[in-house]
């Protein structure tokens, strides 16, 4: 049997067991947010404060992105025996593969014609941030993109912390910010790329709504469906917290739970989140305005990347090939085999957390995963799960000790050098 026959046949049995996986965390979803008792979480006893948060923060950002650095700096030395000029190469590693599409369309927004027309299928919201950046301060495309990622990472590691704190306190909230911090993919976070953008409005739109603050959450919610499509997932999280406060205060009022009123109750709050899809709704009628259809990206994905929605079966055959068949080395340590491993990775973490995580973060994480890891010609799949938040809280409560997370962290951060050097320095992961 050839490769590609045992990469489909492994694919086809993945699939089938994601699916059984997928229906039975849908199932708990709704049994959690309809059925179950109401049982409202005790308030935090107390909350770390934002000074020594933010210390804790700064402290994990600055450790990170010195690993990073460092782990680039040693293959500069062992290449160029001296780090005159490190600096220099560093910066020209900053902006690999999609950096200079969203540099362009900071510096011009959407055009219509030449190469620079293909930018339409990036999303807005992150080239707008740096663009209103750029407007106030004067700064360069690349400084503002810079500025606007690494500030955006600091942020994610807060609302990660607080996030991971009002469900299990503050030992587990800065192990979940560690994870994220260091994660193997950490360095497209500090790159005009939309990782930390991405990441902090979702973060922060899940956060409000868990503390009822459901302006703010559809407002983040918003900004996450205008940062990348995959992005109104967040209604998600969002529907559940609804959900489950309508049935608090339908249960205050001594309301019977009947079917018409689950039914009734589950109407009114999916027309309460749909302004989530008002991010991606805006960049629709962005296509629509410049080229008179409003999945004209659709199209151009297609066209230039050769990219179209499919099944993660197929995109775990061609992964699986290429790990074993490509000609580059290199891709298929940057590439192929992480993909190959993630593939089977996180279905097999979510089967093994099961009935133990939020049904929320449980959902997410699998709808998200799928979307994200669904394209014909995937490329980026690292990448992209790297921005779900619910992978990190769920690493986070499983080491029992100091020294079981310590080496979970010691080995994400080895993870991370390995991803800098092949990624970032060799340009070999997109």
């Amino acid at each position: 049997m050839g490769v590609n026959a045992v990469g489909m046949w492994l694919g086809r049995l993945l699939m089938a067991g994601y699916i059984a996986l997928t229906a039975a965390a849908a199932l708990r979803y709704f049994k959690t947010a309809l059925a179950e008792p109401v049982q409202t979480p005790a308030p935090p006893a107390g909350r770390t404060p934002w000074p020594k948060l933010l210390a804790w923060a700064l402290g994990a950002f600055v450790a990170s992105r010195l690993l990073v650095a460092l782990s680039c700096a040693a293959v500069y030395a062992a290449e160029n025996r001296t780090l005159a000029g490190f600096l220099t190469a560093l910066k020209g590693r900053l902006r690999p593969w999609d950096a200079d599409h969203y540099l362009g369309i900071i510096e011009n927004m959407y055009v219509t014609e030449g190469d620079a027309r293909f930018h339409i299928v990036f999303l807005p919201f992150f080239p707008a941030v740096c663009r209103a950046l750029r407007w106030l301060t004067g700064m360069s495309p690349f400084a503002a993109a810079e500025t606007v990622a690494n500030g955006a990472l600091l942020g994610s590691g807060w609302a990660m912390f607080r996030l991971t704190e009002d469900a299990d306190g503050p030992d587990t909230a800065r192990r979940a910010m560690l994870l994220l911090m260091f994660c193997p993919m950490a360095y497209f976070y500090s790159i005009p790329y939309t990782e930390s953008v991405f990441m902090l409005v979702t973060l922060l739109a899940v956060l409000c709504a868990r503390r009822r603050r459901w302006g703010w959450a559809l407002l983040f919610g918003a900004m996450a469906s205008n940062t990348r499509v995959v992005g109104i997932a967040v209604a998600i999280p969002i529907f559940w917290e609804y959900l489950r406060a309508a049935r608090e205060a339908d249960a205050a009022r001594g309301l019977a739970e009947t079917g018409s009123v689950r039914a009734r109750r589950a109407a009114l709050c999916a027309l309460k989140v749909l302004p989530v899809s008002a991010g991606l709704l805006a960049y629709l009628y962005v296509n629509y305005r410049l080229y008179g259809n409003p999945t004209q990206f659709m199209i151009f994905q297609q066209e230039n990347w050769y990219q179209s929605f499919g099944s993660m079966a197929y995109t775990f055959q061609n992964s699986f090939a290429n790990a074993l068949q490509y000609d580059d080395f290199l891709y298929r340590l940057g590439v192929w085999w992480p993909q190959v491993a993630l593939l089977a990775g996180v279905p097999l973490l979510a089967l093994w957390r099961r009935g133990r995580e939020h049904p929320a973060d449980t959902a997410y994480l699998l709808v998200t995963h799928y979307v994200n890891f669904a394209p014909t010609w995937l490329l980026s799949g690292p990448r992209y799960l790297s921005a779900t938040y619910a992978l990190y809280p769920m690493l986070a409560r499983i080491p029992r000790g100091r020294k079981g997370f310590a080496a979970l962290l010691t080995g994400e951060c080895a993870l991370l050098v390995y991803m800098s050097v092949v990624g970032l320095w060799y340009v070999k992961v997109y």
